[in-house]
């Protein structure tokens, strides 16, 4: 989230300034566990964003 400033990531694509609540695991960890903890493969994103990409 300090990495991030914070801000949702994905807003941040769509040129939106937006709170992030979350830190989202890029790969799930259901996928590769050993990804868990990269730096690379974690965002901070809001809830509505975490719900979208949940949902498709």
């Amino acid at each position: 989230m300090e990495r991030d400033n914070h801000l949702c990531q994905r807003c941040i694509k769509q040129s939106k300034l937006q709170a992030a609540q979350l830190v989202h695991h890029i790969v799930e960890v259901k996928v590769d566990w050993s990804k868990r903890l990269e730096l690379t493969n974690l965002e901070s994103i809001c809830h509505s964003c975490h719900n979208k990409h949940h949902k498709s």
